[in-house]
């Protein structure tokens, strides 16, 4: 089919207020625990926040470090193109968090490090330490770049935001108040950008459901669309989603989230004490299953708006990772502002994941690098301030580093882009692996560990990367431009056959 495109509307001055009015706020946060700590700076006090921060806003952190842009868009994503029963994935999460709770926490306080890798060296030797750093630094990077990019490019395609504009924009701010005020900073803007990504998502949620007649013709929609899908419990590897792969997958998944990756763990040792730690465990729970269910009624709400006329298939946006963004400039063109608050809620997601990625980076580039270079060569170890200089430098480098990589992005393939998402998962699978090892298995070595760590990213590497540029795509459930077809008859070039009802092919990244 034929179609013109349908123009999109774009941000008034008041959007744009209110999206650099949270990017203001980010950035002052900074500046205030800068100022507020000038006096008392230490290289803990940076990292670690002097390990004596507050119960829930480190579980506020927890939950925004890893919700991304990204996953936003697409939960999204997934209830609008494949139905429901990705959604599950929350039942894992009473399982997974639970555990790294009583199982991860504990091991790590006690150990009383900085770096979850410097285990490693006290548990096999340093060159399986330094190898698990460099593989964290490559995953974070990676990620970081990806995840600072692609909402950047759905958004400047839906609202007219440049691209350049909103990856320096938000990567800017984000390295200041990171470099700055450490920690502290990272962890209490967190807290806002948690409360802004929360504002945002149920606003769209209240006023989809308000247009499109009640939750009563949502659920209609919904079945009616096929997108209701909770009893799928085949044991056929080929099946996309499955109870067994969800809740399986999703296990294993996030463990490497809570029981390997440094960003996490630093969070848990920023607390005082075992039970704080455990308390913020379960809050983020809490927060992260609402986050994921609010996103996938976003979805929900989208998909009941879009039931009869499917933005894709009427030529108004081009690829389904465009969809939420769509849906909401959409939604509220005749509320001032809204699409502002809506578009500070994304990058909220973005700032959370990247402030958190930049705070890990400096601590295992100083503890795992840095540190270890001075003491193989004899030479006098980095003084309190010169490692706190060398902490903030460190955290401003990465940020401009990532900055660049985003802005890269543009210049590549869609499937290397999407190589360079799922390292995070490749990459993450054998870090957890390795520490494991070190913790159940006592005869473990470290040439074993070496060698198992080496060759597990290689496998990992080859299979993920072989999945992407070989593999099938999964097809989508039904759309329908009935309604669009009535609505804007004078617009569409209308096929011969009377079926309107497509399957589209997965379009853009997949993030799952």
């Amino acid at each position: 089919m034929n179609t013109a495109p349908i123009p999109v509307n774009r941000f008034t001055l008041i959007d744009y207020s209110i999206f650099f009015l949270m990017l203001l706020i980010s950035a002052a946060i900074g500046f205030y625990y800068a100022w507020k700590e000038r006096h008392k700076k230490t290289v803990d006090r940076v990292l670690l926040g002097g390990r004596k921060l507050k119960v829930f806003p480190v579980a506020m952190s927890i939950m925004a470090s890893f919700t991304s842009a990204i996953s936003i868009l697409g939960f999204a994503r997934e209830m609008y193109q494949f139905g429901s029963m990705y959604l599950l994935i929350g039942i894992s999460y009473f399982i997974t968090q639970p555990f790294a709770a009583f199982f991860f926490v504990p091991f790590y306080h006690r150990l009383g490090i900085t770096s979850a890798y410097e285990y490693l060296q006290k548990r096999f030797n340093n060159s399986v330490r330094t190898s698990a750093s460099i593989i964290f630094c490559v995953q974070m990077f990676c990620y970081m770049a990806v995840v600072l990019y692609s909402p950047s490019l759905a958004i400047e395609q839906v609202t007219g935001i440049p691209l350049w504009l909103s990856i320096v924009s938000t990567g800017l701010v984000c390295t200041i108040y990171t470099s700055l005020g450490g920690m502290k900073a990272v962890v209490f803007t967190d807290t806002f950008q948690s409360i802004v990504m929360f504002s945002g998502l149920i606003l769209i949620i209240f006023l989809g459901t308000n247009r499109v007649g009640g939750i009563e013709v949502i659920y209609q929609r919904l079945y009616e669309g096929d997108r209701l899908q909770f009893l799928e419990f085949s044991a056929s590897p080929f099946v996309r989603h499955t109870f067994w792969s969800i809740m399986i997958g999703g296990f294993f998944t996030s463990l490497t989230v809570y029981g390997s990756n440094q960003a996490t763990i630093q969070r848990y040792l920023t607390l005082p004490s075992i039970k704080d730690a455990q308390i913020a465990m379960m809050i983020n729970l809490l927060g992260t299953f609402s986050i994921l269910v609010i996103c996938c009624l976003c979805g929900f709400v989208a998909y009941a708006n879009y039931f009869d006329c499917d933005p894709l298939l009427s030529n108004r946006i081009s690829n389904y990772d465009q969809l939420l963004p769509f849906f909401v400039v959409d939604l509220l063109k005749n509320f001032y502002g809204l699409p502002g608050l809506f578009i500070a809620c994304i990058y909220s997601a973005a700032l959370s994941t990247i402030s958190s990625g930049l705070n890990s980076l400096s601590a295992v580039f100083l503890h795992d690098f840095i540190y270890p270079f001075y003491a193989s060569f004899k030479i006098k170890s980095l003084s309190h301030r010169r490692s706190m200089i060398t902490t903030n430098f460190l955290a401003g480098c990465f940020g401009l580093i990532t900055i660049g990589l985003a802005y890269l992005c543009k210049y590549v393939g869609s499937t290397v882009l999407q190589i360079s998402l799922s390292i995070f998962g490749l990459l993450g699978g054998p870090l957890l692996g390795v520490l494991m090892l070190g913790m159940l298995v006592p005869f473990a070595n470290s040439k074993g560990a070496f060698v198992g760590l080496l060759a597990s990213t290689g496998f990992n590497f080859w299979l993920g990367i072989s999945s992407i540029l070989y593999g099938s795509k999964p097809e989508s459930k039904k759309f329908s431009i009935n309604q669009c077809l009535s609505n804007f008859n004078s617009t569409f070039s209308v096929y011969q056959n009377s079926s309107s009802n497509q399957i589209m092919k997965n379009e853009g990244f997949r993030f799952f």
